[in-house]
Formats: structure tokens, sequence, C-alpha cells
């Protein structure tokens, strides 16, 4: 689930036969010895649902505690270089192969393609620091990519077993950890296996659950279906070849109209484009913040030229409703990027499972009672009012677009119908469900674009309830925490002088990778992340508990209200 989107258009998808990648053929791991300090050791583990590579590294010194990570969401299907690269999918895990299918409609072979390879942390820097600490870190990869929690889930338990087993001597406890869809299966991994795992550090976590991630994605597409792009497919993809071509074809219709967003004021279906695109932000609780815009800040300029003419549009942004807008335009990138890719392999896996007919539906995302005007709260019409409503295109724009989402309420013809065997098969994938088992602490930034922040504040929540449910003599005390990363409060955006559109890499490098962004963390709040949740597992008593709180509380970047908590998930299936 890591994207970064740049503003960029990429031309649309033709119609082309697929071919199919097969897997590579690996051979099951024998048992080890022991991995010697200061050693790599790498091996492939053998499960039910596939093989598994692993890797383990040593610190020279083994302080007792493994940290297991589990990588975060990779697409599984192979993709184009034209997509591939202004989402930011061209390197690390993603490696270029040929994919000949696709030289016809984008002039090239060349496509990036999801490896199973293993990570053992987010970056090679958090690494380095957490071995000089004395930390054994180890990771595996899993068996297929997309949204593979059960895969996850099998290759971090199999690695637990392994290292229990004697790969890891001297091992006196495991704490796992991960980002993104890591962050669930590290979480779902935990809770199954709390006398094996000592603590866990879902960070940036999809914590509620996959129906709730595509729920938020459909509402973000199924808006643009209905205020800007009509021909999109937005579910049920036709299976196999057909059905990728229709998702490769709904990517490049969102991205082309977002990197031409800045001179289409109106949409295909006749409404404001900046305007309907930041409402289906809004509705499926996105943020109105970015890397490079942040909300806030009006651009110097605009005193000087003016007139909004004169900035070449109202994307620049003139005024902070539209440095709203136009960070929504980035956040949307990316969220469509999971709606569609995510959505079609998920769909694929849901028909393998259930062996679904041809003809029989796949979709999970049930948006036929949702009324749309429901998720948009009053708060965010007092804050955002003036700017969905900035615009000469049609007469009370906000009501106008808000009347035309909810006049297909109750109409399956119109709306998306979750077929029931579908809708079992996705709630029935491994994810946490949320009972207090660990120690847990987890960790966002605030104003995340692809999970929202929400996801940590519902399922702190939950772990709360579980805790307050059980034997008060038994229990012992509450080692759960939530910690969100925030950026500068004065705003991040910056200008050359005379600009009319703000300089990325100034205001990038002002935000200072703190609180933007999808797993955005600085090498210290990592750092402290582990820190405090080690601390957080050693601690006897509940003071001991509050001083591991403040471990994290103290780095730079973190938000340190204690009763602050992110905004709350917008839940379409809910808005009836």
């Amino acid at each position: 689930m890591k994207f970064t989107f740049m503003r960029r258009g990429v031309a649309a998808v033709a119609a082309a036969s697929l071919v199919t990648i097969g897997a590579p053929v690996v051979a099951s791991a024998s048992a080890a010895d022991a991995c010697a300090a200061g050693a790599t050791c790498e091996g492939v583990l053998s499960g039910s649902l596939g093989d598994s590579p692993f890797e383990i590294q040593m610190p020279q010194n083994f302080n007792g505690t493994v940290l297991l990570y589990s990588h975060g969401y990779r697409i599984g299907t192979p993709l184009p270089a034209a997509l591939a690269t202004p989402l930011g999918l061209n390197s690390g895990a993603y490696k270029a192969i040929s994919y000949p299918a696709f030289a016809s409609a984008f002039g090239t072979d060349v496509a990036y393609q999801a490896s199973n390879e293993a990570a053992v942390a987010p970056s090679d820097t958090v690494a380095q620091n957490l071995l000089a600490q004395g930390y054994a870190l180890a990771g595996a990869g899993y068996a297929r990519q997309g949204w593979a929690s059960a895969e996850g889930v099998e290759a971090g338990e199999n690695l637990i077993k392994h290292i229990n087993s004697g790969a890891i001597a001297k091992t006196k406890k495991i704490m796992v950890w991960g980002d993104s869809l890591g962050g669930l299966i590290s979480q779902t991994i935990a809770e199954r296996n709390p006398g094996k795992v000592a603590g866990s550090l879902p960070s940036c976590g999809v914590l509620e659950g996959p129906l709730q991630a595509y729920s938020s994605a459909m509402t973000v597409l199924y808006s643009w279906k209905t205020l800007v792009a009509p021909n999109l497919k937005v579910a049920n993809y036709t299976p196999g070849a057909a059905g990728y071509v229709e998702a490769l074809t709904d990517l490049g219709t969102v991205l082309t109209l977002l990197g031409g967003a800045a001179t289409t004021p109106v949409t295909p279906a006749g409404f404001p484009f900046a305007q309907s695109n930041l409402l289906a932000g809004l509705m499926a609780g996105l943020p109105t913040k970015s890397n490079v815009y942040d909300g806030l800040t009006q651009n110097p300029a605009f005193a000087q030229l003016g007139t909004l003419a004169a900035l070449g549009g109202g994307f620049q942004p003139a005024s902070a409703g539209a440095s709203s807008a136009v960070a929504m335009f980035q956040n949307v990138g990316g969220a469509a990027a999971l709606g569609i890719l995510g959505r079609y392999e998920l769909e694929m896996r849901v028909r393998t499972i259930g062996q679904l007919a041809p003809t029989e539906s796949a979709n999970f995302s049930d948006n036929v009672n949702v009324v749309y005007s429901k998720l948009l709260s009053d708060e965010q019409r007092g804050e955002f009012g003036d700017t969905l409503n900035a615009t000469t295109v049609i007469a009370d724009p906000l009501n106008s677009m808000l009347a035309r989402l909810d006049s297909s309420v109750g109409n399956p013809a119109v709306r998306y119908a979750a077929n029931p065997k579908a809708v079992a098969i996705v709630n029935a994938l491994p994810a946490p469900k949320g009972v207090y088992k660990v120690p847990t602490l987890m960790i966002t930034t605030t104003f995340d674009g692809i999970v929202p922040a929400g996801n940590t504040s519902a399922f702190m929540n939950k772990l709360t309830a579980s805790y307050k449910k059980m034997n008060k003599k038994t229990r012992g005390n509450f080692k759960a925490a939530a910690f969100y990363t925030i950026p500068p409060e004065d705003g991040w955006t910056k200008f050359q002088p005379g600009a009319k559109g703000p300089d990325a890499a100034l205001s990038i490098a002002a935000l200072g990778n703190s609180g933007v962004g999808h797993c955005v963390y600085t090498t210290d709040q990592l750092l402290g992340a582990v820190r405090g949740l080690n601390a957080m597992v050693n601690a006897k008593t509940a003071k001991k508990v509050t001083s591991a709180k403040r471990i994290v509380f103290a780095v730079p970047g973190v938000n340190n209200d204690r009763m602050y908590m992110g905004d709350p998930l917008k839940k379409p299936l809910r808005a009836r």
C-alpha cells in the first residue's frame, strides 16, 4: 500500500491480451545452524500457501530481542512503466521485466513486477541503527503479493517457529512490527500467538481490514464515476486478462485527468473538477494536506498579480482552500491505485477461493444504500464550504454534487451490489480483531492519504474496550498506546519569489518527512517507537508503562497531546 503520487499524465490503456507470469519454483528450507553474530542468513520456508523467502540480520552483540518485520502492500500484477513510474512503483521490491502485451498500448514492453523478497526493516538506515543497539532483525517475503494477509501471517508464523527452533540462539523475546498491510499482518500474528510474541508495533496499519479500506476507496471512485468520469468500471472487473485491462484503463483515466487538472476546470460529467475531487476525498476521509500543499499557505504572488486568472487558474494555490483542493488531487492518485489495482487483485482472489462462475459478481463492497451526503460532516461543510462552492460552473455546486450522488440510493442498476459470497470470503481473510493480547504500540502520520489515521484511533478504541472486559484481578497493566506524527504547525508550502506554483523540493524539505504521507517517518520516530514498545513490554508497573510512553512522546515530530486521536474513520457501510 505504499504509494508516492506525482501529478503526471499517462496515456489511456488500449485493450490488450495479457500473458501470465509464472511464479519461480523454490526449494524448501532445511534446518539451519544458528545465524552467527554480524551475519546475514537467508533461506526459504515452505507453508500450505506456498514458499516464502526469509532474511535474518544479526548484530555483533545480541541483546536477546528479535524484531520480526512484515512488509507492506505490494501490487500483485505487473504494471506498465507509464503507470508504475508516476506511482513510484519502479524501484525497490518492484523489478523491471519485459511484458510484451503492454508494447502496443504503451509503446514499450517495460513493466514492473513486485518481487517476494524479504525485508527486515522499513529502511537500511533504521536497520543499521537497530543492529547497533543489539536487536536481531528478521523478515519474510510472502508466497504471493496483493492483499496477502493470509500468506503474510503464515510466513511470519513460520519464521517465528524457525527462530525458536534455534535459528537465532539465546532469543529472549520476539516482537513483531510492520507497516501498512504489514501492520495488519503483524497485529494478526500477535493476536494469534500471544505466548510467542512479546509485543506488537503496527505502523500506519490498515487495522480495520479490507472491507473498510475498499469501501473508502469505492467512495472516491464512485464519486468520480458520478461527478467526473462516467466511463469508470469501479468494481466487479471481468475475470482474467480482460478485467486487468479494465482496471488499467480505469487507473489510466484517473491519472490522466489528474495530470491535466490545472487546465480542466469542468469534468466530462459537467461538474467543477477541483470541487468534485475534493468532495470525493473528504467523504472518503482522505487528508487535505500533502507533502507539497499544506492546506494553509496562500500564494504570496497572488497579492502582486491581483487576480486568480493571473495565476493560470485556481490550482496554484491562491488561497488556503485552493491549497487543500490541490493536495486532494495528489492524495486521490494514491487512493485510486489501491482502489483499482488492489481491488482487481482481491476480486480475482475471491473468484479463486470461492470458485465463482465467470458470470457471478466478485464485488465485495456494497454501496447500493449508502447516503453519501451523510459522509460529509457538519465540520467539513463549515471548513470547506466556501471552497466547494467557489465556482461559476453550476449554481449551488456542493448541494448539486451531493444531490447527484444521492439520487441513485437504492438503485442496484446504478450502484454496486455486493455478492454475499464475496463478502464472506473477504471477511474470512486474516485480520486483527482488536482483542487485547500483547503490549501494542501504534504509530501513524496524522495526514495519511492511503490508510487514514482513523484506523489507528478505531483500533485503539477496540483494544481499550477489550481490556476493560478482562478480569480485573488477572489482566495486569494496560500496555497499549497510539502515537501520531505531526507536520510543522505554520505550514510548509514554499514558493520561489514571484512563482505561480509552489517549489516542490523546498516544500518537501520544509515538511521534513513528518506527519504527512503514508508510512513516512523520520528515523528517530521509528527508533523511538521500537524503544517505547520494548520498554512497555518490560514494564512491571503502571508508572513504568507511562515512562515507556514518554519515550515516544519525547521524539521530535510526535504529537505529545496524550488525549489526541485522529479524525474518525468514514464508514460508508453505516451511512444509510
